[in-house]
């Protein structure tokens, strides 16, 4: 099988934590052929780890290369849309972090563009691809817990710049802290939240939001209280919290016949009538369950599970998030539009 040759635009922190350890794992799949940054420093730490690699100042120069036949794109959220356009029009398949956009036009326009270009464009959602997912999945597909009627998520984390927090990298970035995208946190780290709710129960028909901003940075919101409603039936809560304590967190599965209890290595059933009983898990690393998947269906020539048109209905379901909290009431979600 021939080589994938990628152009990396944004080599920055989520690049050496998480695709390129990944990306190492398929070396005899893909090539890094080429890099993109305006940072000096990122240019050395490349040259060091990737000598003799093109190296771009401007990512029209990287998409224009013929040395590569993908661009990964890792910018900030605000340019995510117009590098991956940039890239098609060039010629170039994208993989493309999420959220895909920072409006639905864009989002529209990327789908347009690839369907008329015939380039492949895959959203990176790596949280749709943990193994607990098919677990949770088979759980309620096997009837145990019954029909289900409901869940609630509570998903809370401290996210802030303070030397405890950002040591960890990603929470200290200008960019996420003088947000130029809607909702805050939620728009980013909760896209995770919500692709996953999206696969397991459908992406909701409507909604209502609340939210509340409790300091002046990481933009808009930094608590979202959210009910959902899907077409199945099935109602859900969801709280996110981006700067709020991390304890307590839980994810309940509720059905006519049972709960199903999700936590971070274990699931936990529990019928109505019968012994609890305890499925362990291996956490695994979800990036690189992603790539695998994303490589294979390259290589098969289909789609990932995780489409494009996927990844548009959660950005939809974001900006109803919004709107319902804007105006202070529950909306319905058109997916045709």
């Amino acid at each position: 099988m021939k080589k994938i040759r990628i152009g990396v635009v944004g080599p920055g922190l989520i690049w050496k934590q998480a695709h390129e350890p990944a990306l190492d794992l398929w070396k005899d799949r893909v090539e890094i052929a080429a890099f993109c940054a305006s940072s000096e420093k990122t240019r050395r730490e490349v040259e060091e780890a990737y000598p003799g690699a093109p190296f771009f100042s401007s990512y029209d120069e990287l998409v224009a290369s013929p040395a590569i036949d993908w661009v990964l794109v890792l910018t900030p959220i605000a340019l995510n849309a117009p590098v991956a356009l940039a890239a098609m029009r060039a010629g170039k398949h994208v993989f493309l972090e999420k959220p895909m956009a920072r409006s639905l036009a864009q989002a529209k326009q990327l789908i347009d563009l690839a369907h008329e270009t015939g380039r492949r464009l895959h959203v990176l959602e790596q949280a749709v691809y943990s193994p607990s997912i098919e677990l949770i999945e088979k759980v309620m597909r096997s009837g145990e817990i019954g029909e289900v009627v409901m869940y609630d998520h509570v998903m809370h984390l401290v996210f802030d710049a303070t030397p405890k927090h950002s040591a960890r990298g990603s929470a200290a970035t200008t960019w996420r802290m003088q947000a130029d995208f809607p909702l805050g946190v939620l728009f980013d780290g909760g896209h995770h939240s919500i692709a996953r709710l999206g696969r397991l129960f459908g992406q909701p028909t409507a909604l209502y939001a609340s939210g509340r901003q409790i300091r002046p940075t990481y933009g808009e919101y930094d608590h979202v209280l959210m009910q959902f409603e899907h077409e199945n039936g099935v109602r859900g809560s969801f709280s996110h919290g981006s700067y709020l304590s991390r304890g307590h967190n839980y994810f309940h599965i509720r059905g006519t016949e049972g709960i199903l209890t999700v936590e971070r290595e274990r699931l936990i059933v529990e019928p109505n009538d019968g012994e609890p009983r305890t499925i362990e898990f291996e956490r695994g690393n979800s990036y690189q369950a992603m790539w695998h998947a994303i490589l294979d269906a390259i290589a098969e020539g289909h789609e990932p599970s995780y489409t494009v048109e996927r990844a548009r209905g959660d950005l939809g379901t974001l900006f109803a998030i919004r709107r319902s909290a804007q105006e202070k009431r529950s909306v319905s979600i058109e997916r045709d539009d």
